[in-house]
């Protein structure tokens, strides 16, 4: 399984744990704020993430992302850059 694919199925699965939908059904095109969360949600995703897979991430970063897939090619590039485990910030778009 790709970098992306854990880290895509590993949002799902917290994500629909969270909001009580099966993981399946989380649009990655979506912003986190079309699923109801908030800055609560994106610290304890952000503490999560640092726990599970040792990226550090500034949680308000969360609502700057365009959609969850921006997000997680932002997370993979920082799993993949040994000199650095923070993840990128988000482009503006």
């Amino acid at each position: 399984m790709s970098t992306h694919d854990t880290l895509r199925n590993w949002v799902r699965g917290h994500l629909g744990r969270l909001i009580g939908i099966p993981p399946e059904s989380i649009a990655l095109d979506r912003k986190l704020s079309d699923y109801g969360l908030d800055s609560v949600d994106a610290v304890l995703m952000a503490g999560e993430l640092e726990d599970q897979f040792g990226i550090e991430i500034d949680p308000a970063s969360f609502i700057q992302y365009h959609t969850f897939d921006a997000m997680i090619t932002s997370l993979e590039k920082a799993l993949e850059t040994p000199s650095s485990n923070h993840a990128a910030p988000p482009t503006a778009i």
